[in-house]
């Protein structure tokens, strides 16, 4: 859609790709079919063929207690002490909480509140490197089958693993099958359909096996019978190993290019036609989701005892050494930037996470967290909202079934809207809205008005 400016000229405003063919690409590839509406928005991967690094361990990291869904963690070390790398630094408080480790071998400085990513300032342990890199040993274990499922989740639990795929929900809860529940399914998420995010891909690309290991460890947690590993069609030629080892039990299936394809809910839909309730979740249609990232770290924690203290991350969009990195938990920004090659001028716009669903940060002190999937520097032109034209885009591409409008509607009088809850905050409808208004923003106003208002 374009729309023409004073001076004559026109300008892009929104570019709709048409999705893929529905064709089998790769030996062993079928496509299926998707979930209703979503969008096609540019892929913009270009660090696809990056294969993943090693980002230098920094000075100091800054490590929040805020490493997870849910309440922050309660630290376990003291001002002056020395900590190993792997050690842990701090433990859950409740029971949606993790475990966190040091990413370094250091002496703890202090906890101070520091710069995080949402805007706030919050609690962080800051541990001065001392560059010895000396870890914690661990245990190491050559057969999972001596395990009973809830072993397999204690191990999860205390190596601090949660979910990489940027929610960051407590992977140990999410194998914690509630009573009365029963799981068919485990689903490894490969989708990241996210654009510019390509870390996913190259972890299917060079880690198969690991991919492969830490799905049967998260089945067996769960007792599931069958596994599918999922991947979009633009990822088939990274996936040619997964394709290869696909057995009666553990299933490749291969979906068409297209977001918010990687959401729990249109996953589970788009594989096996199932829904999941309103404000229900995943194991209420037996099912259990995880990424293919934290596969790698169940696989991990489980046969050599690792807990996560780091994971890769897209470095992308205008940064002058993009690339996949594995960067550790507590890095800052600035510290990536520099060694990066700096900000180039053209540059506006920093983002934390996907374009779609990030969070755009302006502090170089915010630092990776478990739930940072990607950085990304960005040349945005200033936003420009209109009035709404009443076109309904926003409910056609909306994978919830929602009406987007509507929370902008009753926004304007003061009044949360009832469904909003059961929004995912994908950012789907604000990317096709021609008037450029900013639904998700009117949709979270709501959940948090709702929210507020149950509290009270």
């Amino acid at each position: 859609m374009k729309i023409r400016q004073n001076n004559g000229n026109e300008k892009t405003l929104l570019t709709f790709i048409l999705p893929p063919q529905a064709e089998g690409q790769g030996e062993g590839a079928v496509i299926m079919s998707s979930f209703k509406g979503g969008v096609h928005p540019p892929q913009n991967k270009a660090t696809s063929s990056f294969p993943i690094e090693r980002f230098p361990a920094p000075p100091k990291v800054f490590i929040h207690l805020f490493q997870s869904a849910g309440a922050a963690s309660e630290p376990v070390i003291v001002k002056g002490q020395r900590v190993l790398k792997g050690e842990v630094i701090a433990a859950p408080c409740g029971k949606i909480s993790a475990y966190i480790h040091s990413p370094v071998s250091g002496i703890v400085e202090g906890i101070e509140k520091w710069p995080h990513y949402s805007g706030d300032k919050l609690d962080a342990i800051i541990i001065a490197n001392d560059f010895k890199e000396e870890e914690k040993r661990h245990r190491e274990l050559k057969s999972v089958k001596t395990l009973a499922p809830s072993q397999i989740v204690e191990i999860i639990r205390r190596a601090g693993i949660v979910g990489l795929g940027g929610a960051a929900f407590p992977t140990d809860v999410k194998l914690s099958v509630p009573f009365g529940k029963k799981i068919n399914t485990l689903i490894v998420n490969g989708c990241e359909c996210e654009p510019y995010l390509t870390a996913d891909e190259k972890i299917i690309e060079e880690k198969a096996d690991e991919i492969f290991e830490g799905a049967k460890i998260a089945a067996r947690a769960v007792s599931a019978k069958d596994i599918i590993i999922a991947v979009e069609d633009n990822k088939l030629s990274k996936a040619s190993e997964l394709l290869r080892r696909q057995d009666m039990r553990m299933s490749v299936r291969v979906l068409p290019a297209k977001y918010p394809q990687g959401g729990e809910k249109q996953l589970i839909y788009a594989l096996l036609r199932k829904k999941v309730p309103a404000c229900g979740l995943p194991a209420d249609v037996g099912c259990v989701v995880i990424n293919v990232q934290t596969a790698v770290a169940v696989n991990e924690a489980v046969y050599s005892g690792r807990p996560l203290f780091e994971r890769v991350v897209t470095l992308g969009g205008f940064f002058r050494k993009p690339g996949n990195v594995i960067i550790p938990v507590g890095t800052r920004l600035e510290d990536i930037i520099n060694l990066r090659g700096g900000i180039p001028d053209n540059v506006n716009k920093i983002v934390f996470g996907g374009p779609m669903m990030g969070q755009s940060v302006s502090n170089f002190d915010v630092t990776v967290s478990k739930a940072t999937s990607a950085i990304l520097l960005l040349e945005s032109p200033p936003p420009a909202e209109f009035e709404c034209i009443r076109c309904l885009r926003c409910a056609a591409v909306c994978p919830m079934n929602l009406i987007p409008r509507q929370s902008y509607l009753l926004y304007k009088k003061g009044i949360p809207c009832e469904r909003a809850k059961d929004c995912i905050e994908c950012g789907a409808c604000a990317y096709v809205c021609p008037a450029g208004i900013p639904l998700v923003h009117y949709l979270k106003w709501s959940k948090n008005k709702m929210l507020n208002t149950r509290e009270k």
